[in-house]
């Protein structure tokens, strides 16, 4: 490939056809027209000699060798971004730009709410994209510039992370519940069916199981679902038992009318990270997006140390 003749120009064309795998979609994000955007990915094609986006249907669908460049194709746009914007103060009152977050349902509850209260206060010109449950997340923050907020984090070398709650676990239970009342002893939490929360369907055993192993107990699980939320209906409409996070758990106890006991067995707090990748460590923008986050959960209450 000739470098001397291949400018930013053709980083952003690539990676924008590469993100959308759809001409028309590309050409608006690149501020052209459809049949400038199709010359571009001709040229595109010619220099990396590869099709890049083939037909399958009505679709286009990336080669291997795409799907292998995006990566670095964001990384070149986002190092550009950072480059130009040396110098420049980062005002987030008048700043355009985007902001990915990953997390679980139950934090997404807890902290939205608030987090989109400061966000539309501070920064008007920002658009947040929040998911739930990203599978491969050192991808996702590499290749958004994304944080995420999740109780552990993979051993990459690329990922950074800080402590951002805790949060304990609580039994809960449908109101008129027998073990609403009475003492909750280890006999009478395993007497009874139990839902488990398994963010990707995989487990039979959760935390807990483990803890009352020790204690020569166990406990039968019945329905396994993947996020906290699809843990209340299977409580509330039987005599089955969940151990979620007390935070979660109370703020739908009142209007539920759901009961929330102590577990029988001590159960280690909830650890809760900030993670993001290190490319965007010293970026004004991302640093002031994780100060907020930080600001929602202080708003909140949740405990932070």
């Amino acid at each position: 490939m000739n470098l001397s003749a291949f400018d930013l120009n053709h980083v952003r064309a690539l990676h924008h056809l590469l993100e959308e795998a759809h001409v028309t979609r590309a050409a608006k994000k690149l501020g052209i027209t459809p049949a400038a955007a199709s010359n571009a990915l001709h040229r595109l094609r010619v220099d990396f000699d590869d099709p890049l986006l083939v037909r399958n249907g009505r679709s286009l669908v990336r080669t291997q060798r795409a799907e292998a460049l995006r990566a670095p194709a964001r990384e070149v746009m986002l190092a550009a971004g950072r480059l130009f914007d040396q110098g420049r103060p980062f005002d987030p009152a008048t700043a355009t730009w985007d902001i990915y977050v990953t997390t679980s349902d139950r934090v997404a509850e807890l902290l939205l709410p608030t987090l989109d209260r400061l966000l539309s206060a501070r920064a008007p010109g920002a658009l947040l994209t929040l998911r739930t449950q990203t599978a491969d997340l050192g991808v996702f923050l590499r290749e958004h510039g994304g944080i995420a907020i999740v109780p552990d984090l993979a051993k990459e070398r690329d990922l950074r992370s800080q402590r951002l709650f805790v949060d304990g676990f609580v039994c809960v239970m449908r109101g008129a519940h027998p073990l609403a009342t009475g003492r909750m002893t280890l006999k009478r939490f395993t007497e009874w069916e139990h839902v488990l929360v398994a963010p990707l369907a995989q487990s039979r055993r959760g935390g807990i199981d483990v803890l009352l192993e020790k204690e020569g107990f166990s406990r039968r699980v019945t329905r396994v679902v993947t996020t906290f939320s699809l843990a209340l209906p299977l409580v509330l409409g039987s005599d089955r038992l969940a151990v979620l996070p007390r935070s979660f758990a109370a703020a739908h106890a009142k209007a539920l009318g759901l009961e929330l006991r102590p577990l029988p067995v001590p159960m280690p707090p909830l650890e809760m990270l900030l993670a993001w990748h290190l490319g965007n460590e010293g970026d004004p923008k991302h640093a002031w997006v994780r100060g907020l986050v930080q600001d929602a959960v202080r708003a909140v209450g949740l405990e932070t140390a």
